[in-house]
């Protein structure tokens, strides 16, 4: 179970996150900050983000396990 304490150390880094992308020039679409934000609160897992996102770039030629 995570505390209110863990949270927010998970928020704050989802935040750093998207801001190191940032500073890249790079952009991370809001659905995918949405769903990094409910991992970190605990509501949804990291296995079903890399789902989503397989399922939301078809055409991006990523690495898919097999």
């Amino acid at each position: 179970m995570l505390t209110e304490a863990d949270i927010q150390r998970n928020l704050d880094a989802v935040d750093d996150a998207v801001a190191q992308q940032a500073l890249e020039g790079l952009t991370v679409p809001a659905e995918t900050v949405e769903d990094m934000r409910k991992i970190a609160r605990g509501e949804m897992s990291s296995d079903d983000l890399i789902r989503k996102l397989y399922n939301r770039f078809p055409n991006v030629p990523i690495f898919q396990p097999r």
